[in-house]
């Protein structure tokens, strides 16, 4: 008999049931998929690893002919290195699921963990940590809020297993919320301020439509021509290092940050986070991982920080110019190579 274990919702699995569930899951999808059936698998409660409270799935979307594709490519990415800037308390240590800075401030999602806590949002001062103002009204448990971003004068967050999409007003009070068909994980604007870019646990990154939140396309998540499962937090840059638009993301349970193409969905780059808060133990159980990263245009700077983490760091990235070092580079690829 398998032990619980305690993880935040963690559940005991069986592996060989597990293994089985997924082959005829998958050989389902590829049956249908032959015949010119689109496929969409409702949101699974599958853990294939234990960390987080929420694992990588199996796929929650087999989409339609044409909307598909994957920019598998083993072109090494960029190696950029971290250099911390300034450090601010994070004040009640969070749950961080989402981060962005807009206006001078930090805009900060936390879930609702522990269960029953409740979710909320925050307004964080980047100059001493502290809570300017914390919404909580409409965020109530078991309402479990994830990534935010901002789409003309309005925030909208996305949620883990609630299918809403809540939007605030310019002052982040909720106005409303919408019907999200997918598993809320990151959220962040498109390059042209009319479409989201979104995850859902899986190597899947989704265009949705802001005005419709129809799913326009669909790309897999690859770097070394190897498909990445679990982005999580995301962040759109305009301008990354004078190469256009990039999206960040943060790896489930790991320390390092992806950059990628938001056209393509192929990294580009990648850093990691190991020297700024110190490692925990509990990290190999989901707990106290990175998230979290917002990017101050006007400093040229991210902060970044994890879920209850003490710390929140503003940081500064440069390209790394020894070929030799590449530690992000190697750490990437030991990951994704389990």
């Amino acid at each position: 008999m398998c032990a619980r274990l305690a993880y935040p919702r963690g559940k005991c699995y069986w592996k060989p049931l597990r293994i089985a569930f997924v082959a005829i899951v998958v050989s389902s999808a590829n049956l249908l998929g032959a015949y010119g059936i689109a496929v969409v698998q409702p949101p699974s409660k599958l853990l294939l690893r234990p960390p987080d409270i929420r694992q990588p799935q199996e796929p929650l979307l087999l989409a339609q002919e044409g909307v598909l594709s994957a920019a598998e490519s083993p072109d090494a990415p960029r190696n950029y290195v971290v250099r911390k800037v300034s450090e601010i308390p994070h004040l009640g240590k969070p749950w961080t699921q989402g981060l962005e800075f807009s206006e001078g401030h930090l805009i900060e999602t936390s879930g609702d963990y522990p269960p029953g806590s409740g979710s909320y949002v925050r307004i964080v001062d980047p100059s001493t940590g502290d809570t300017v103002r914390k919404i909580t009204v409409g965020l109530e448990s078991p309402l479990f809020i994830e990534g935010i971003a901002r789409m003309g004068n309005s925030w909208f967050a996305s949620t883990y297993e609630n299918h809403k999409l809540v939007e605030f007003d310019d002052q982040l009070n909720i106005k409303t919320s919408h019907d999200f068909p997918w598993q809320g994980w990151g959220l962040a604007p498109g390059t042209k301020g009319t479409t989201f870019l979104a995850t859902n646990s899986t190597e899947y990154v989704m265009t949705l439509d802001a005005a419709s939140l129809q799913t326009t396309s669909v790309k897999a998540a690859t770097c070394f021509g190897k498909r990445v499962v679990g982005l999580n937090e995301l962040e759109t840059v305009q301008d990354f290092f004078g190469r256009g638009p990039a999206m960040l993301g943060n790896i489930i349970n790991t320390r390092l940050v992806l950059v990628l193409d938001p056209s393509t969905a192929k990294c580009t780059g990648v850093f990691h986070l190991n020297d700024l808060e110190p490692i925990a133990r509990e990290e190999q159980l989901g707990l106290h991982v990175a998230n979290g990263i917002a990017y101050d245009k006007q400093t040229d700077t991210f902060w970044v920080t994890g879920k209850n983490w003490d710390k929140m760091f503003q940081i500064k990235l440069t390209e790394d110019e020894d070929a030799d070092s590449n530690q992000a580079v190697r750490m990437l690829s030991g990951h994704l190579s389990r």
